[in-house]
């Protein structure tokens, strides 16, 4: 009887062994499988959360800082026109020079320099003036939205003075620079064009 009892249990214990023998071979080893993969994805997927939220989180500084610079080229912009407008560059000249009781004497054009993104049209002007207004004058163009550069200046006393109390007369090289290609400008492709409104 104890024989059979113990066999009974020898043989319960063999057959427990090979069910969880068989039960690790067919379902947990192919189990294990899987819930390594998707441990790896859960892994992968971490990391391209946390890489989201930098992003998001840098999302209102990278809003601010397009803001600033789409203010920045806007200003560019209005400095550095599209072509040459040269008729609108004499007439701020024009209204500057009357403003502070400068006399344009002369306006003679020199050369146009030309790079791939830029170019610029160089003038020599000839002014009658006294010191005060030419340096109104000068404070004017400067100040002035549209990138403008005095490149040199001579001044020399004039022999007769005029009924506006001018006493020098000033030879200066200007600058006016705008956007456009290198062939557009040497084509002469927008030259003292305006714009239509």
């Amino acid at each position: 009887m104890e024989k059979n009892n113990l066999l009974k249990t020898i043989i319960t214990l063999v057959i427990l062994i090979a069910i969880l023998f068989l039960y690790w071979k067919f379902d947990y080893s192919k189990n294990a499988k899987n819930i390594t993969q998707l441990k790896a994805e859960n892994d992968k997927l971490n990391t391209q959360v946390n890489e989201a939220r930098k992003v998001a989180a840098s999302f209102k500084e990278f809003s601010k800082r397009l803001k600033v610079l789409e203010n920045q080229l806007r200003i560019a912009n209005k400095m550095l026109p599209d072509s040459q407008l040269l008729e609108d560059a004499l007439d701020t000249l024009t209204v500057y020079a009357n403003k502070n009781n400068v006399k344009i004497m002369n306006i003679k054009p020199l050369s146009v320099s030309v790079t791939n993104d830029y170019a610029n049209l160089n003038h020599e002007i000839t002014l009658n003036a006294n010191y005060s207004s030419l340096g109104q004058f000068l404070t004017d163009i400067g100040n002035q939205k549209r990138i403008t550069k005095v490149k040199s200046i001579t001044i020399k006393p004039l022999k007769t003075t005029n009924e506006n109390l001018n006493t020098i007369q000033v030879v200066l090289t200007m600058s006016t620079y705008y956007k456009g290609s290198g062939a557009q400008t040497k084509t002469g492709e927008g030259k003292n064009v305006k714009k239509k409104k």
